[in-house]
Formats: structure tokens, C-alpha cells, sequence
């Protein structure tokens, strides 16, 4: 009717997930149906539940989900080998594994969602709602990147991926000059002059480029160090960077930035 406020916006329409369990401890499985049952139940069809690589295998090619939540220890194989069978991936993909499985850092790079065991309420929700947002499939060169580096011993990958508005795109990580905090956001600087702005913030990219040379020299700046051209101590401090662009460095954060930039 005319003339009357409507105090409180729709909430967006979402189709039900039609959604996969492959998870090979019992106890574990049981756990994520009950959560799923109990608190999801309006947001995704748990259609079936695997306890194999070679069973989700199967049931993925019968049931053609939409959302597969995969436990990367199998019994039978990896969660990787297990993708590496499927043609074409035509799924989302969240990974559940234990807290300390020298995989994360692979999936981190190759921007999939995880959720680390023991599976919480608010954990999986968050996970669920990520996968309405953003419904994207799991890429072939993602399965072939986490694949290739979660290895207790793997070398660090040579390549990032990067979630930007008009998809997934993967940069090597040494052309990467410097990012820059917008809220939410990251801005992420490439040589060449491409800019991407990327839906992560910047902390989170901070920690997934750990060990890669890169430094945060203020709260709103990730810079590689590769890619510095001058260090100056006028005014406080900042670097000039091979784009052109000067950045300062935080009075708190010069001493570890010095005994970094002399390494280099």
C-alpha cells in the first residue's frame, strides 16, 4: 500500500544447495550431517554422504551436486587425487581438515574455502553463505596448484589467486609490487600498472604471503621487497617503490623493516 515504510529490507532469495558429504571418519560425518540437518535445513539439500575418495567419486557423478563438503585425508586417496578424476568440476568445494594439515597454505594461495576440524555452528553457516555469494566453481588450475604444493615439504607456490569482480584470476606472485587496505578490500598493485581490486582484506593476504618477501610497513600498505627501488630516511621514513608510488613506514615497524631491507 502507498504511503507505508517497510522498516527492514528482504533478505536476498538463495536457492537450496544441493550438497555432498565426503568424509571418511565416522564420528566427524556424523557430527557435520547433524549440524547441517539441524541448522541448514533451509539452505542446502545434503543429497548423500560418502565415506571414500572412490565413493564420492560415484556419488558426486550420480547426484551432480553443487556444494561438495570434502575432507582432504581420505582412506582411499587425497581429496586432490579424488578432483583430479572428476571431468568437469562443476561443483563448489569446501575442504575440511585438521588444524595443523600442511595443505591450508596450498588452499589459501588457491582462494578455496576450508573449514578447520572440529567443524563449529557458526563455521559452517559462515562457509554456506559464502558459497550463496559466491557461486563459483572450482577451477581446474585450482586443483592442480593445491595438488602440486600440499606436500609436508612443498616449495611455496610461484602463483596466487586472486578473487576480483569479474572472477578468479591467477598472478605470479613476484610481479606483485605492493597492496594497498581498502576497508573490506585489498588493492593489489602488479608490474606493468595492472591494479586488481581483490574481495580480501589485506590481512588475510599478509598471512597467505608469509615467507614470500613481502613486508607491512604501515597498517594500510604490503609492500615486496623485491620491488623497492630506494629506501629514504627523510621525514620519518618511506620507501619509493618501482611504480612510482611512496609509501611510509610506521615509526613501530622500521626497525624490523631495516634488519629486513638489509637481506636484500
Amino acid at each position: 500500500m502507498a504511503g507505508l515504510d517497510f522498516p527492514f529490507a528482504p533478505k536476498p532469495y538463495y536457492p537450496m544447495l544441493n550438497t555432498l558429504l565426503i568424509e571418511d571418519n565416522p564420528d566427524a560425518a556424523e557430527k557435520i550431517q547433524f549440524l547441517l540437518r539441524k541448522y541448514c535445513a533451509d539452505r542446502i539439500t545434503l543429497l548423500a554422504h560418502a565415506s571414500s575418495g572412490q565413493e564420492g567419486v560415484e556419488a558426486i557423478e550420480k547426484h551432480r551436486p553443487e556444494l561438495v563438503f570434502l575432507d582432504i585425508e581420505l582412506g582411499d586417496m587425497t581429496a586432490f587425487e579424488m578432483l583430479e578424476r572428476i571431468d568437469p568440476i562443476d561443483f563448489q568445494v569446501v575442504f575440511t581438515t585438521a588444524h595443523d594439515h600442511y595443505a591450508i597454505k596450498a588452499i589459501r594461495y588457491s582462494a578455496v574455502d576450508y573449514l578447520q576440524k572440529p567443524i563449529g555452528r557458526e563455521d559452517l553457516l559462515a562457509a554456506i553463505t559464502r558459497a550463496e555469494h559466491n557461486p563459483a566453481r572450482m577451477l581446474r588450475e585450482q586443483v592442480n596448484q593445491i595438488a602440486q604444493h600440499a606436500q609436508p615439504k612443498a616449495i611455496l607456490p610461484e602463483k596466487i589467486a586472486l578473487t576480483t569482480s569479474e572472477g578468479l584470476v591467477f598472478k605470479q606472485i613476484k610481479d606483485i609490487i605492493r597492496c594497498e587496505s581498502d576497508r573490506m578490500y585489498t588493492i593489489v598493485i602488479m608490474v606493468g600498472g595492472e591494479k586488481l581490486m581483490v574481495s580480501k582484506p589485506m590481512g588475510q593476504l599478509e598471512e597467505i604471503l608469509d615467507g614470500q618477501g613481502f613486508f607491512r610497513v604501515h597498517m594500510s600498505h604490503l609492500i615486496n621487497m623485491q620491488h623497492i627501488r630506494q629506501f629514504v630516511r627523510a621525514d620519518g621514513g618511506y620507501v619509493v617503490m618501482e611504480d612510482g608510488a611512496t609509501v611510509s613506514v610506521a615509526r613501530n615497524r622500521k626497525d624490523d623493516f631495516l634488519e629486513l631491507f638489509s637481506k636484500f
